[in-house]
């Protein structure tokens, strides 16, 4: 009896040693900085106004949404419990989680989801605001329960809006007079696992962690801070990475960088495809634009292969079509561009009447005479772009087009493109497109608000309305087809490829997650909520 008793002792300390020895192994998670590299500053602070990646690397860890990605990219419940369409697509219900509250303690409830919405419509901030045409009404049912009525079935509402569009607290921003000056970098109010605490322009931006938090493991995140530091280039942060000025790369970094960070066993490298993809885009006020001949040729003139394996050093996959190939499901083998064919090229030129009668190599228009010249912007500071320009240029030589280059700060590529309409060509990005049977609305439509190009047409306006308010996944396939058909002969703009990025960091944090894309790679709110300090 006495040996058993002992047992019985020396097993109940084991077990109480092991107890301590786990607690103090969560305990010892909690605390420390991680220092997380970006090339450019955030657009704005404003979630209702930004529309950068860095705005979204930082602003996606304060604000919430009512959907977020999960790894294998499916959106999934975030704030929300769930949400139900009816049958006939008219009416969608949201319920919020209870409990919630923004981090100076008020409930999140219904009045700010509906607030939110009722603010972006009413301003048209944000492309956001384009989802709204389609609600007839907004029903608050109580503090956890929305119905939204609709004017006509749409499937891509919820998933749409729900993923995009950063919940903003009610209380807050209806005292804000100026929403669309309105800075948000003092005393900023969110619900996500981080709060903003101070931010320098050009130099950083320190985020602070909430003391309790509903999608952190043990109930609040372990890291105490976050800061981004900004860096003029790509290498110069890598750099920082292999000096140990940073932890974190949230920038897709160079394939060279990537390959010599994985021989060192300090890092880890991991990477994500993009969901969205680099393009060409038009202006439609521009003479040579408007021919459809011109735009066709400059699609078969382009070497995307040459783009993908020179620029991207491979790391990457050609666009055949207007939808990324990442969604298989709606690859239409009859809906491609062609592929890369000067002859092809030229003799569409030619066939319109464009000759070089001054015989300066450069084609000239058939009703003006001018120099078939364009101008082609794009964000200086980005090495892909960089690189794949200097591609176009020589591609487009080689059918008589000149195509001048205009690198520029991000922040004024970025006003040129959507807010003052002055560009001819301009080489950029998306960096998620989402359920593609309703994006092509937000980016296509003749009143789309990221249609800066300007472009206009009847029947693609038909085949994206028809896209986006079948319910019937077959039929709604079969409008997707058509869809893509009519834009590979119009050309309003000429996909180029997918990014494949590579994301590094110190192998002294741990709990670092990888989602889609560089949107949210491993900079996500589910990922940062975890991230500890080994």
């Amino acid at each position: 009896m006495k040996k058993q008793l002992i047992f019985v002792m020396i097993f109940t300390l084991l077990i109480s040693v092991f107890s301590l020895s786990a607690i103090a192994a969560d305990e010892a998670k909690f605390g420390g900085t991680i220092t997380v590299g970006i090339t450019v500053d955030p657009e704005i602070l404003n979630p209702l106004i930004a529309n950068n990646r860095a705005s979204s690397w930082i602003l996606n860890n304060i604000y919430p949404t009512l959907l977020v990605f999960n790894e294998e990219g499916e959106k999934i419940p975030y704030v929300i419990e769930g949400y139900e369409m009816s049958e006939n697509g008219l009416e969608i219900t949201v319920k919020l989680i209870e409990g919630l509250k923004w981090q100076d303690g008020v409930p999140f409830t219904t009045a700010d989801v509906k607030f939110t919405g009722d603010i972006m419509y009413e301003g048209k901030y944000q492309w956001q605001a384009d989802y709204f045409d389609r609600v007839k009404s907004v029903e608050i049912i109580d503090d956890l329960t929305i119905v939204y009525h609709m004017n006509e079935p749409s499937p891509g509402f919820i998933t749409g809006i729900g993923f995009w569009q950063k919940i903003i607290p009610k209380h807050i921003w209806e005292n804000i007079d100026n929403i669309k000056e309105f800075q948000n970098n003092e005393n900023v109010v969110g619900m996500g696992p981080f709060k903003l605490v101070e931010a320098k322009r050009g130099q950083y931006y320190l985020l602070e962690s909430v003391d309790e938090w509903f999608g952190s493991p043990e109930g609040k995140p372990y890291l105490d801070r976050i800061i981004y530091r900004v860096y003029p280039d790509l290498n110069t942060m890598v750099l920082a990475l292999k000096t140990g000025d940073i932890d974190l790369t949230v920038a897709g970094i160079p394939v060279e960088a990537a390959q010599e960070l994985k021989d060192n066993d300090d890092f880890t490298v991991v990477s994500a495809a993009s969901l969205g993809y680099v393009y060409i885009g038009f202006n439609y006020d521009n003479q040579f634009l408007k021919d459809k001949a011109v735009r066709q040729a400059i699609s078969n003139a382009i070497d995307r292969e040459r783009i993908i394996a020179i620029a991207l050093q491979g790391a990457g996959i050609p666009m055949p079509n207007p939808i990324s190939p990442v969604y298989q499901e709606y690859k239409n083998p009859d809906a491609e561009f062609p592929a890369y064919d000067t002859e092809a090229a030229k003799a569409k030129l030619a066939d319109s009447g464009y000759k070089d009668t001054d015989n300066d190599e450069i084609l000239n228009s058939p009703e003006s005479g001018d120099n078939v010249s364009l101008e082609l912007i794009f964000d200086g500071n980005d090495i892909y772009l960089d690189k794949a320009s200097k591609i176009l240029v020589a591609n487009l030589k080689e059918v008589g087009i000149e195509l001048v280059l205009k690198p520029l700060e991000k922040t004024t590529y970025t006003d040129l493109l959507f807010n003052q309409g002055k560009f001819e060509v301009n080489l950029g990005g998306w960096g998620i497109i989402d359920d593609p049977f309703d994006s092509i609305n937000t980016l296509y439509h003749s009143d789309a608000f990221l249609n800066f190009m300007g472009y206009e047409n009847d029947t693609l306006d038909e085949y994206i309305e028809n896209c986006g308010s079948t319910v019937d996944v077959d039929e709604r396939n079969e409008w997707v087809a058509k869809f893509q058909k009519e834009f590979v002969d119009e050309c309003p703009v000429v996909p180029l490829y997918v990014q494949q990025y590579y994301f590094a960091y110190n192998n002294k944090f741990g709990g670092i997650t990888v989602f889609p894309s560089d949107l949210r790679g491993v900079i996500d709110p589910q990922s940062m909520s975890q991230v500890y300090k080994k």
